[in-house]
């Protein structure tokens, strides 16, 4: 991040080269909302890499996630890309033990998960950043209740909506 003395684009041409290679690049999008124009870290701020929000049990986005869209760039791109849980999410811990945590580096791995069930299930994906990006947003379900604005767009807030493994997984076996 910029706090550390690091220029915000330093690690974009890693990120654009994994694209091009055909790797999934999920990040997630930060833990410094609940203002708009947070998404400002590396890599989450990048057009390459496919930005995750989090949500809460009822589908609403929480309040630490960090919205769009990017301002530190100069893009005013919108991000986040998609939502998926990230509050109370159970993980492994230290010495063998499991534990609750909140953050959207909780709701990023969900995102890695999905693609991986997408490319197992249908290998001709596999590679195809932007088909199963497509797959994603277009399979991802809505916003639980009003959903808040970013700039005057949820998207800046939830992406497309909020994962839907299932119905991704669906739409990959249906892809010719």
């Amino acid at each position: 991040p910029p706090l550390e003395g690091c220029d915000p684009q330093a690690l974009e041409v890693a990120v654009n080269a994994l694209r091009a290679a055909g790797v999934f690049v999920v990040a997630s999008a930060g833990n410094d909302g609940p203002r708009c124009e947070t998404i400002k870290d590396p890599i989450a701020l990048y057009d390459a890499s496919f930005t995750v929000a989090a949500v809460d049990r009822k589908g609403e986005i929480a309040d630490f996630s960090s919205r769009g869209p990017v301002s530190v760039d100069g893009s005013g791109r919108s991000k986040p890309d998609i939502s998926a849980p990230g509050v109370s999410v159970l993980s492994t811990l230290p010495g063998g033990t499991y534990g609750s945590h909140d953050g959207t580096s909780m709701a990023g791995p969900h995102i890695a998960g999905v693609v991986a069930l997408m490319w197992s299930a249908q290998p001709r994906l596999i590679g195809n950043i932007d088909a199963t990006e497509r797959i994603l947003r277009e399979t991802a379900r809505p916003a639980a209740g009003a959903a808040p604005a970013c700039n005057g767009s949820a998207a800046n807030v939830y992406g497309a909506g909020i994962v839907d493994a299932y119905a991704a997984v669906k739409a990959a076996l249906a892809f010719k």
